[in-house]
């Protein structure tokens, strides 16, 4: 595994690096999830630019990510990935999603960026599948010439944490 991709537990919301990445739906409403989280600690700021962006260019895709200034959080930005839309997350959705918030942190010249498992909460995809999806694509990232130098990838719970340090090969995070 690369030194690169670190596993942690907890709160996402709590990272303090360029960028977090929003389990988001196509629309940008922050309701519920890692999306209410980063709403409610990120502040109104980051609901804000999410509306402006939807008036500016309409829904984003699904698959597709898009950045937004991070508000109080103490990340710089957020990358909102869109994992699922009217309908529940799909394997493609959450590679799509993941893929594009990678390529999106990259074009950004960001150095670290933090994920939770998309597709997992409200839109009802499979934890281990998930991860397992998101883990070739993250790994398949680092390995690119500008890639995000470290990219952290969040389990809420403990055991949700100690699924991905089990998929990932990796030790716990200090």
């Amino acid at each position: 595994m690369p030194d690169s991709l670190v596993i942690r537990e907890g709160d996402l919301t709590t990272f303090d690096g360029d960028a977090v990445v929003n389990a988001a739906n196509n629309h940008l409403v922050l309701g519920a999830g890692v999306a209410g989280a980063i709403a409610r600690r990120g502040g109104p700021a980051v609901q804000r630019a999410c509306d402006a962006h939807v008036r500016e260019h309409g829904p984003i895709r699904v698959g597709e990510a898009v950045l937004t200034p991070a508000g109080d959080l103490p990340a710089r930005w957020v990358i909102h990935a869109a994992a699922m839309g009217d309908e529940p997350a799909s394997a493609r959705s959450i590679r799509e999603a993941t893929r594009s918030a990678l390529e999106l942190a990259r074009a950004h010249g960001l150095e670290s960026v933090a994920f939770p498992v998309l597709g997992t909460g409200v839109a009802g995809f499979d934890f281990d599948e998930a991860a397992s999806i998101m883990l070739v694509e993250i790994r398949r990232a680092l390995d690119a010439e500008g890639a995000p130098s470290t990219v952290v990838l969040y389990g809420f719970l403990p055991e949700q944490a100690a699924c991905l340090r089990e998929l990932a090969g990796a030790a716990p995070a200090p």
